[in-house]
């Protein structure tokens, strides 16, 4: 809550996510919402520890839902 991206997702309803590695990259564009609901918050923290690592805990941390409209990509993820 409060990042650029929140803030700028709260005001158009809209939100991108991009990642890159080295010479790949993708990006997903759509609508977005933004929820603090805690089953949701939970969700999200679950999916982040199972790849990262135990996030602090944040009272504050809210979820980024983004129905995605339109994928972009570098050529390699396109057969």
């Amino acid at each position: 809550r409060g990042t650029q991206k929140f803030v700028n997702a709260e005001r158009s309803g809209r939100a991108s996510l991009c990642s890159v590695d080295g010479g790949r990259w993708i990006s997903f564009e759509g609508p977005a919402h933004v929820t603090d609901e805690p089953t949701a918050v939970a969700h999200a923290v679950d999916l982040y520890a199972a790849r990262y690592r135990q996030p602090r805990v944040n009272p504050e941390r809210v979820v980024l839902e983004i129905a995605v409209e339109r994928v972009l990509g570098s050529a390699s993820f396109r057969s």
